[in-house]
């Protein structure tokens, strides 16, 4: 049975992507980009306690350990402590990845008192380059001192900064490995190569040392040269240079970012920012939405995947919060990635290849993912106008560079719509309901706008649609919009909290107007009441009636979204109700904070089953997360003049 480990954190650099699990477990290890491959079935410490007693080997994981684990400071950097229960002895592991590297750096400290029992420090190995356990070959280089574990074209060097031992051995079906066995006897050598689906451990043996670090370097390479090299290389610099360098990056990254003004967001504000930017491929100019942590796709399709509409979110908030450029390379990965018949693909791997997908044929596709892309892309043309000398891209230069792009997703979408002002049969944006749907409309009707405005494209008459779409979806009874139109013609009135779409980011909604402001009034607060779910920190959102999903959990994103949308609504209202809008987008925003990872990272959901929170850190939550703050920003800007 295929098992999944939902990691407490995730550090990056942009260039490669880890994640661990609370006991300093290494999860994944992401190379040679950070959707793929994972590489990791197990990375894990142990010490060997020559206590006398019959279990002498303490796993990280055991319950003979109190653990703590948080990111030091506002860095990427994560330090787990584990203090034993028994005995006056502790470890502690600080994860870094230095900027430029596809490499983790983990240093593993020991610190015990005289009458403590002298140890062994081990660090297990279980790799599957390439995402291969099988057909695996492990050896020492013993004149570099590197391991290097390889499967075709991805290799993994694996190198300390102080003499080890090395104990290689096979993995079996069922129990432990030989090389597991050994550690439980406290051995501390058993063989330097081995093949087929392996396993490995270094040992260190402390004897009576008091207060000792280790280094491990753990790096990739596309040949056992290039890890090697690369392993070889960062073992020989000082872990405190390499510290360096990553809190370097990470104070360069807050120091170019817009200030958060709302003081007890500020920690919070900064997590996202550097969540968001671990989870943007440099090399390629995308987003993921989550570091992969179900391959398998055991409770859900998978997470480390591009979802285009999911990375325009993501693509616009890193512009508004002062990085434009990425935003730029989004949008010349967007126009790479587009399909001949002008839509986009479900999802997609970071390098543009398509992704495993089930909203692909023709009648079946997420129109709304095609509208977010043309929508958002003239969204930023407009956002090029403000940025002053933030970025060298002109607008005029984007509108010319984006405009056969334009015309094709236009195309598209006209071709999917009927002569009755509704969309042909689709997917909705949470794929799992085929139908017409009021989110869908108001993407088509936004993204028709821009294509107009920006592009000067000839349209379908979209008051017509919005006519439409205002005709066969507002219930004013109920206060709130049917959430689809099915296959057979059907009025579907569960309630959805997607229809904050037509507040952000479609606008449908004009705020300005007083008639259309109750209608996002009435929009929100039904919303917030009959789509409330409870959770340890409050009322969260669920996507929609009825949800199912991680046992019918509400979800972080559809928490923020709601945030976001009372803070537009508190840019247009009187004193009186503005006061109360922020007031409730505050409180929606502490409950989603107060389910985040136990490291601060935003999931997309917290489930009611057995986890506590899913998919962390999520792109699409961090990105709310930043918006509501650029708008709290803007409120305490107005309120000031």
């Amino acid at each position: 049975m295929k098992k999944i480990f939902v990691p407490s954190a995730a550090l990056g650099n942009s260039c490669s992507l880890a994640t661990l699990g609370n006991a300093g477990e290494l999860s994944a290890f992401f190379y040679p980009r950070i959707d793929f491959a994972k590489n990791v079935r197990e990375a894990m410490t142990a010490l060997y306690l020559r206590d006398g007693s019959d279990a002498p080997l303490a796993w990280c994981f055991g319950d003979c350990w109190e653990r703590h684990q948080q990111f030091v400071g506002a860095t990427t950097i994560v330090r787990t402590t584990l203090t034993h229960r028994r005995h006056p002895l502790s470890f502690e592991t600080t994860d870094l990845m230095p900027p430029g590297e596809h490499a983790l750096i983990r240093r593993l400290r020991v610190r015990r008192d005289r009458n403590a029992p002298s140890v062994v420090l081990y660090h297990h190995f279980d790799l599957m380059p390439n995402d291969s356990p099988d057909r695996n070959a492990v050896q020492l280089l013993p004149h570099a001192r590197v391991v290097v574990q390889h499967f075709r074209d991805v290799s993994l060097g694996i190198a300390a900064d102080r003499p080890f031992g090395i104990m290689t051995g096979t993995v079996p079906k069922r129990g432990l490995s030989l090389v597991k066995k050994a550690m439980d006897r406290g051995e501390t050598a058993g063989g330097d190569q081995c093949i087929g689906d392996v396993d490995f451990a270094l040992a260190f043996d402390l004897a009576e040392e008091t207060d000792c670090s280790v280094t491990v370097t753990l790096a990739g390479g596309r040949t056992r040269t290039e890890a090697r090299d690369r392993a070889a290389r960062l073992r020989s610099i000082p872990f405190d240079h390499l510290q360096n360098r990553t809190e370097q990056r990470c104070a360069s990254i807050l120091a170019r970012a817009v200030p958060c003004r709302p003081p007890d967001l500020v920690e919070p504000y900064q997590r996202a920012l550097l969540s968001l930017l671990d989870l943007f491929d440099e090399t390629e100019g995308t987003f993921i939405a989550a570091p992969e942590f179900d391959p398998g796709f055991v409770y859900s399709g998978g997470y480390g995947y591009c979802w285009p509409r999911d990375a325009a979110v993501c693509s616009l908030a890193a512009a508004r919060a002062g990085f434009p450029d990425l935003a730029e390379r989004f949008f010349g990965w967007v126009g790479r990635a587009q399909l001949d018949d002008g839509h986009w693909y479900q999802r997609y791997w970071t390098d543009g290849h398509p992704g495993p997908s089930w909203c692909v044929r023709d009648d079946e596709i997420q129109l709304d993912q095609t509208c977010a892309m043309l929508h958002a892309a003239g969204r930023f043309a407009r956002l090029l106008d403000k940025q002053g000398n933030a970025t060298a891209l002109t607008r005029e230069a984007f509108v010319q560079r984006w405009r056969l792009h334009a015309v094709r997703a236009a195309d598209a979408i006209r071709r999917h719509l009927t002569e009755d002002g509704l969309h042909r049969r689709a997917f909705d944006l949470w794929e799992c309901s085929l139908g017409c749907f009021a989110y869908t409309m108001g993407g088509m009707i936004a993204a028709l706008g821009e294509a107009r405005d920006i592009w000067s494209l000839d349209v379908p008459d979209l008051a017509a649609i919005r006519r439409t779409l205002f005709d066969r979806f507002w219930f004013p009874d109920r206060r709130a919009w049917a959430r689809r139109i099915d296959p057979d013609g059907r009025v579907d009135p569960t309630l959805d909290s997607s229809a904050l779409g037509l507040i952000e980011p479609w606008r449908i909604l004009d705020l300005s107007d007083e008639e259309m402001a109750s209608y996002a009034e009435a929009t929100v607060d039904t919303i917030a009441t009959r789509l409330a779910s409870d959770t340890p920190s409050g009322p969260a959102i669920l996507r929609f009636q009825n949800e199912s999903y991680m046992g019918g959990g509400p979800g972080c994103v559809n928490t923020l979204w709601l945030a976001l949308c009372r803070l537009r609504l508190a840019a247009v209202s009187i004193p009186g109700k503005r006061g109360s809008q922020i007031d409730q987008a505050l409180a929606h925003i502490r409950v989603a904070l107060g389910n985040a990872s136990p490291t601060g990272q935003l999931p997309e959901l917290i489930p009611k089953t057995a986890f506590d929170y899913w998919a962390a850190p999520h792109a699409w939550a961090s990105a709310l997360l930043i918006e509501c703050v650029l708008a709290l920003n803007e409120l305490s800007s107005a309120a000031h003049h």
